[in-house]
């Protein structure tokens, strides 16, 4: 009984506890929003006004609907920062453009071990399978997996640090500058939130890198190191675990570059991107309300699923005069909730000469919303058509003119020279007299044979005197 009073208390007050409402850290909406810029909160938005943008803490943020690269949100997308382990998208999008899955990577730099944290713990002579090695340097975001990467496609840092600067400025990151694969802090590398992500956008288009960063966790397998095999993105627990459709892709951070993200989610077969620069506590916590925040205001029209039929395409001297279409993927058009405008398509089909493979590309799908061109999709042919010899000669006069013209040469040359009908006969030699000797070429005739040929009759003797040394001064007179 002496213990019961006291256990009744404690339920009491831990009841009054749990009844009792939450109070907010802050009293305000201007204090909350305080709060957020100094990174004490997360970032928020008004479920109920989404006309207002995001409260974020980080200076630089950008919102891109993948499928098409259209730039839901901006701030600050074009000024320059250090993108700490960020950078290994490239890194990462590179490596996988010039390996193949089975292909061995081996650590060939002796001072592998001295390379800063994050780490594999690589040992020199360690051997990977490229696709072992881009699922630990992209997890773990190891930073002495980038340095075996670097050394295996460009041949060193340096070398493969002009690789990065030549690719981003292929996808129009022009504003960013990479001096090595992993992010660790170099004043002359630097980057946008735009630029990475288009760099990101560009990434996962590759299947490969799509299915990297959409695992979390993964054992891989390695040549020296069997007890280090587990690895975990940085992000799982507070990004994959908890937003809803979370597939990717990168965490960063140095003291120089602060909180760096780079999110991705998918819901209904839509995905966005957010990138979050120099958040000066969480990037995660701008990047999870500012994905929310893109899917309320910013729903999709789907325009086109996979293996859609659009219709017929003309062909060119095809056995068939059109050809079926069908989309080579899925198109959703994103639209503002608060302002939705229609959408329209055109088709317009390429030169479509025959023959045609089946799921040849034969025509674009442009997407036009407002007024402004949106989107292009390619068009692909249902079927194959062979070409047509009857409609490719129809288009063009030359064969029938040539046919017509060597049928009119013969008949001329027939009549003139009464030559037999059969082509086979016309052209082959015509034989010689009965009682021509062939004189043997380079030999000159003699005088037998000349009175032999002088005296011969016939129409070939006649033929003969009238060009020969028996012309018609040489005949009788009739009379």
């Amino acid at each position: 009984m002496r213990y019961l009073l006291p256990l009744v208390l404690l339920l009491v007050l831990t009841l009054s506890t749990h009844a009792r409402p939450q109070q907010a850290p802050y009293k305000s909406e201007t204090e909350r929003v305080a709060l957020v810029k100094k990174g004490k909160l997360s970032g928020f938005f008004n479920p109920k006004d989404l006309s207002q943008p995001p409260v974020l803490s980080a200076p630089s943020a950008l919102l891109m609907d993948f499928d098409t690269g259209e730039v839901l949100y901006e701030s600050g997308a074009d000024d320059r920062h250090y993108p700490a382990s960020t950078t290994k998208i490239l890194t990462a999008l590179l490596f996988i453009e010039n390996t193949k899955p089975d292909d061995i990577v081996v650590c060939t730099d002796p001072n592998i071990g001295q390379i800063e944290p994050s780490s594999l713990g690589i040992k020199p002579g360690e051997r990977f399978r490229a696709e072992q090695l881009l699922y630990g340097f992209l997890l773990r975001s190891a930073n002495d997996g980038g340095v075996v990467i670097a050394e295996h496609v460009g041949g060193s840092v340096a070398g493969f640090a002009q690789k990065m600067n030549a690719r981003a400025a292929l996808l129009g990151a022009t504003n960013s500058h990479f001096a090595n694969p992993h992010g660790l802090h170099n004043p002359d590398h630097y980057t946008t939130a735009r630029d990475l992500a288009l760099i990101a956008r560009a990434a996962l288009q590759n299947p490969r890198f799509a299915a990297a960063v959409g695992t979390p966790r993964r054992t891989i397998t390695r040549s020296i190191n069997f007890k280090d095999v587990v690895v975990t993105s940085k992000a799982k627990r507070w990004f994959y675990d908890k937003v809803p459709g979370a597939d990717g892709v990168k965490t960063g951070y140095t003291k120089a570059a602060a909180h760096c993200f780079v999110g991705s989610a998918t819901r209904g077969g839509r995905r966005l991107i957010a990138v979050v620069l120099a958040a000066p506590s969480n990037a995660i916590g701008d990047t999870a309300p500012l994905l929310e925040w893109g899917f309320r205001r910013f729903p999709t029209t789907t325009v086109a699923t996979v293996g859609q039929h659009f219709g017929f395409v003309p062909t060119k001297m095809g056995s068939a005069p059109q050809v079926a279409t069908e989309a080579a993927q899925a198109l959703h058009i994103p639209y503002d909730s608060l302002t939705p405008e229609r959408v329209e398509t055109k088709i317009e089909p390429t030169q479509n000469v025959a023959p045609i493979a089946a799921g040849q590309e034969v025509a674009r799908l442009v997407v036009w919303q407002g007024g402004k061109k949106r989107a292009e999709l390619p068009l692909l042919a249902v079927k194959a058509v062979p070409r047509s010899v009857v409609r490719a000669t129809a288009r063009s006069p030359w064969p029938w003119l040539l046919t017509l013209g060597g049928a009119g040469a013969l008949f001329l040359i027939r009549y003139r020279h009464g030559l037999p009908n059969s082509l086979g006969t016309l052209l082959a030699p015509r034989p010689p007299a009965k009682g021509h000797r062939r004189r043997r070429s380079g030999v000159a005739p003699t005088r037998r044979d000349l009175d032999r040929n002088t005296s011969r009759s016939g129409q070939w003797g006649d033929r003969h005197r009238e060009g020969g040394a028996g012309g018609p001064q040489d005949r009788q007179d009739p009379r």
